[in-house]
């Protein structure tokens, strides 16, 4: 049990970190407790961070992370240039040593005072030292920095959530509980709920709803951007622009699947323990990737669900697990799509699906697109 899987691993980074889901750190603990290699692990993050405990806290930027692995990775490149070359100059020296090693006695005797290149033979092998001391270091923190990037992402992205969840309450504070301020935005059942972008004046996207967040000026546009999604971009408008839209200009700029909000369903923000968003629906990943101009689209691609689709997780994540928003403001971290029974990414009992879908009851979490 020495060798650890990438998921052990991350449990004994929860609980050096105390970071994530108590259930998560106290996994790493007793994993820590029976593993010799969690242990080893573990001692090996205490050695190489108790030391930066003295320093004092600055806030960083949110590309350190990122910055460092770059830096790391090019000075793992550039060693193995210095590598070849110090090796050179091992050769060289070893070479010199034996030739004089061969020379008379009375001809090393005029070499009391060596030669000034011999002196370099120590600090080359310091050096050499070094790069092996980098390279070894190198290959234990990639992985960690990996795990700890992930986790830095995680957390960022349940930040989000809260921000959009305290959006939403001050939304429907301010437009009473009925949420009128909301009706114009509802989808029909029967129309697209797909067309991210779709300015006009019927609603024909799902995230007209949440779009009305910024509008009304209750989140920054920037709560909308997982820092886990590579394809996400930042609205970029000004406040008198946001103010003619009716919803987001790209489905770049939003990086979460919401609640399908129609006619036909229950008013999802009045339902405390009810998901309301999560992190971008993975059956719908491929579509909104592929196409250049989103909203530019007349007709929904047909999706049939495969073994797959009914299995993958969102990609803010790396698919491991998507974050989870309820109608009360609260923020869960979950490895599994399926909760007490419902795919929250799909509708009950539809395989293929045409982007006109709505829930097929009041129990069916349909979180779209």
């Amino acid at each position: 049990m020495d060798k650890l899987t990438q998921e052990q691993q991350q449990l004994i980074l929860d609980f050096y970190f105390r970071c994530g889901d108590p259930k998560d750190i106290e996994g790493g603990r007793d994993l820590v407790a029976a593993s010799r290699g969690a242990l080893k692990l573990y001692a090996g993050l205490e050695r190489a961070l108790t030391d930066l405990d003295h320093i004092k806290y600055e806030a960083c930027p949110d590309n350190l992370v990122d910055l460092t692995i770059a830096r790391l990775k090019l000075m793992a490149t550039s060693s193995k240039k210095s590598n070849a070359q110090l090796h050179q100059l091992l050769e060289h020296e070893q070479t010199a040593s034996s030739l004089l090693t061969s020379e008379p006695a009375r001809q090393r005797s005029t070499l009391a005072n060596p030669p000034r290149n011999s002196r370099f033979l120590r600090p080359l092998f310091e050096v050499l030292a070094a790069v092996a001391s980098i390279a070894l270091v190198a290959g234990i923190l990639f992985p960690s920095f990996g795990f700890a990037r992930d986790k830095y992402w995680q957390v960022a992205c349940q930040n989000n959530m809260r921000v959009l969840g305290a959006g939403f309450a001050s939304f429907v504070k301010d437009n009473d509980r009925n949420n009128n301020g909301l009706s114009e935005v509802r989808v029909k059942a029967g129309s697209p709920w797909w067309k991210i972008g779709d300015q006009g004046r019927q609603a024909r996207s799902n995230t007209r709803y949440p779009f009305m967040l910024i509008k009304g000026g209750y989140v920054d546009g920037r709560a909308f951007v997982c820092k886990g999604n590579k394809n996400a971009e930042l609205l970029k408008h000004q406040t008198v622009t946001i103010t003619q839209l009716y919803d987001f200009p790209s489905h770049k700029n939003i990086s979460y699947s919401f609640t399908l909000f129609c006619d036909k369903n229950t008013d999802p923000l009045l339902c405390a323990q009810k998901i309301i968003a999560s992190d971008l629906n993975p059956v719908f990943q491929k579509i909104r990737c592929e196409k250049s101009i989103f909203q530019g689209m007349d007709e929904f691609d047909k999706l049939q669900l495969n073994e797959q689709l009914k299995q993958s997780m969102s990609a803010n994540h790396g698919g491991r697990g998507q974050n989870l928003l309820y109608g009360d403001g609260s923020v869960k971290y979950v490895r599994s799509r399926v909760l007490n029974g419902d795919d929250i990414f799909t509708v009950s009992g539809v395989d293929v699906y045409t982007g006109r879908e709505v829930p097929a009851g009041s129990n069916d979490i349909f979180l779209a697109p």
